[in-house]
């Protein structure tokens, strides 16, 4: 008779990532919080990470520019920062992950998903910077006419 011996988890794992989805659900969740800033709720609830977040925009500098020529008609809406929710549900299914960027608006406009699927789940480092860099390319191309604080 075999007995196999179970290896515990650590943080050298990720390269060769063997967890469980909703660990690397929660792994995912944490390190997306920690590159946002304007995070003002998070939300653990099983095999599911729920992040709020709220990012400020502004017209671009150039633009600000022009329009203070006009400055008694605008009456300095030129200079205004303007906020916007937005929504990052990281979900586990059966065999892979989804990360859905939703702006919460009357509309709730959905920005965009990422799937992450099992061969790509193996190197975790991997996924934190497709994750990221998926998150910023989605809400730049929504707010692409402002400058935009994430």
């Amino acid at each position: 008779m075999k007995i196999f011996a179970k290896k515990k988890f650590n943080n050298n794992d990720e390269y060769y990532n063997r967890l469980p989805l909703p660990s690397q659900v929660k792994r995912l969740g944490k390190y997306l919080k920690d590159n946002l800033s304007g995070v003002y709720k998070v939300k653990e609830p099983p095999n599911e990470y729920v992040i709020y977040a709220t990012i400020l925009y502004q017209i671009p500098l150039e633009l600000r520019k022009q329009m203070r020529e006009y400055n008694a008609e605008l009456k300095g809406v030129e200079e205004d920062i303007y906020e916007a929710n937005v929504y990052f549900n990281i979900t586990t299914y059966s065999k892979y992950i989804r990360v859905n960027v939703i702006l919460l608006n009357k509309y709730e406009v959905l920005l965009g998903y990422l799937r992450f699927e099992p061969e790509d789940l193996i190197s975790l480092p991997y996924c934190k910077k497709k994750l990221v860099d998926f998150t910023y390319k989605k809400i730049g191309e929504y707010f692409k006419k402002y400058e935009v604080l994430i």
